[in-house]
């Protein structure tokens, strides 16, 4: 009997290699979250991604971004507009620079389903 207990806990499969496993050990080494109103940027991350963005939009939609992400401690997060309305930008801006961001692989959209806009973010420490 014992040796069929011991067979029914081995298993061939890797618990490190479940995708949540390897979530999980990418957000432990995130940065810590940024206090309300305020923004935690790497400086490294900026560095990579400063000479890839054209405008002070899209630069400011991609740190609202990272920002987001720090707090759920995931890559992909939702943007709603109600964020952007706090620094005057548009709904239209928003897609604008998401367009733009996508086409520079900083983010990866998801398909827009009518609700809040889900993206990924591409670079995450």
């Amino acid at each position: 009997m014992c040796g069929d207990t011991e067979q029914l806990f081995v298993s061939e499969e890797d618990p490190f290699d479940d995708p949540l496993w390897q979530q999980a050990t990418l957000m432990a080494s995130a940065p810590p979250r940024s206090a309300k109103g305020y923004g935690t940027y790497s400086l490294a991350w900026l560095s990579r991604v400063l000479p890839l963005v054209r405008s002070a939009q899209q630069l400011a939609v991609l740190l609202l971004i990272y920002r987001r992400c720090l707090w759920a401690r995931s890559r992909t997060i939702s943007l709603p507009n109600s964020d952007l309305a706090a620094i005057d930008m548009s709904r239209y801006g928003k897609y604008r620079a998401l367009d733009a961001l996508a086409r520079l692989d900083l983010i990866v959209r998801e398909p827009w389903d009518g609700k809040t806009t889900r993206v990924t973010l591409s670079d995450f420490p």
